[in-house]
């Protein structure tokens, strides 16, 4: 009989995702994040914003010992992962490779492309540049989610080059892929196509709006996003679960934009699309036992996919509605309707995420009219909240 799994921690902005990903590899777990969710299923310690993410060490000292990682936001501070990683085993990426990895020269640094090939690293200027040509993205260094993008304007202030960056804007539609390091190999998991600039959901155009999956790319296409992920590994020392968001353009060649080096909020689509409990291949990348613990491989949709509901106005969050639909006890593999849902009573202010929506489908067409016909039934319930 296999040893018990250790209970795992998982630390960030929003732990829901992450925590029901272990619990499909067998694994208990705890959070901090700055929600606690009612459907986060797990004890939970609540991070105030004014103290995110500086506070989070400490208030995971009052869990059981045992592994910690970290989710969307931490990699941009490291000295964070820092104090996590001295107080716990750390399943995620240390802070000397997050420094190394989100260097916006990074990329093009270790992938060198020209004409012709079917992974392209757009360029990359100082924040403070003047770009002679092309068009021109503002992006932070530390930036997630979508957060502080903007298009490129002459006429604009400067902006601090040591906080921001240019890269080279690219036409085509948004993906994200999912890969695993171990010592032995990488392996790319899937790829999502993301719900970027979709305006049904209420968010701005660069705010990560969810992803819809798993999406076949051109062969060529797989193969050396494959091989890139593999080089972005082997130089930069990552290690377990990391994506890479890119754009592919109409002739199939995608141009990769970031990197993302932890757990990313495309695994529990391609977990969900698949069949596979990919934390597994996390947790053994970190020295964890595989064990004989099953891993489900009976997907019941064709495609699956997530958005991000964003507030259309502000309100406060009603006490009953269509989210209140689960029943039963809590299965990670069954399919919610609703997940990340804010407790009854909280405002939600314009342009905030309330909550994600979850569907499955035939396809991934079909999976995207579901998640917008939903998306446009909230907007007539929150609508109602408002007038009241």
């Amino acid at each position: 009989m296999s040893d018990p799994k250790p209970i795992v921690g998982v630390v960030g902005a929003s732990a829901r995702a992450a925590v029901h990903s272990l619990a499909r590899a067998g694994y208990p777990a705890w959070a901090v994040d700055l929600f606690t969710d009612r459907d986060l299923y797990a004890p939970a310690a609540r991070c105030p914003s004014a103290e995110y993410p500086r506070g989070m060490p400490a208030l995971a000292e009052q869990f059981p010992p045992g592994p910690v990682l970290y989710t969307g936001g931490l990699e941009n501070y490291p000295d964070v992962v820092a104090e996590l990683a001295a107080r716990r085993p750390l399943w995620g990426n240390p802070p000397a490779v997050l420094e190394r990895v989100r260097d916006p020269l990074f990329m093009g640094e270790v992938w060198w492309s020209a004409e012709g090939d079917a992974v392209r690293v757009p360029r990359v200027l100082p924040g403070d540049a003047t770009p002679a040509d092309g068009t021109w993205l503002v992006k932070p260094v530390r930036g997630a989610g979508g957060y502080g993008i903007r298009p490129f304007h002459p006429a604009d202030p400067v902006p601090d080059a040591g906080q921001h960056y240019l890269q080279e804007s690219v036409t085509g539609v948004p993906m994200s892929a999912v890969f695993v390091a171990s010592a032995a190999a990488v392996r790319l998991l899937g790829v999502t196509e993301q719900l970027n600039n979709v305006g049904w959901l209420n968010a701005g155009v660069f705010r990560y709006g969810g992803s819809v999956g798993p999406v076949e790319l051109p062969a060529a296409t797989a193969d050396t996003l494959g091989r890139f992920g593999s080089a972005l590994a082997w130089a930069g020392g990552l290690v377990g679960l990391f994506g890479v968001d890119f754009i592919i353009d109409a002739a199939g060649v995608a141009w990769p934009v970031e990197v993302n080096p932890r757990y990313t909020g495309s695994v529990e689509v391609i977990e969900h699309a698949t069949g596979r409990a990919v934390m597994l291949d996390h947790a053994t990348a970190f020295g964890a036992p595989l064990g004989d613990w099953p891993v489900r491989r009976d997907p019941r949709h064709r495609g699956f996919g997530k958005a991000v509901y964003y507030a259309p106005r502000r309100f406060v969050f009603p006490a009953h509605g269509p989210w209140d639909d689960r029943g039963g006890p809590f299965d990670p593999w069954s399919l919610p309707t609703f997940a990340d849902v804010p407790a009854a009573g909280s405002t939600i202010e314009p342009g905030w995420p309330v909550f994600t929506l979850m569907e499955g489908g035939s396809s991934a067409a079909d999976v995207r009219r579901r998640l917008q016909s939903r998306a446009a039934d909230l907007d007539r319930i929150f609508a109602a909240e408002h007038s009241r």
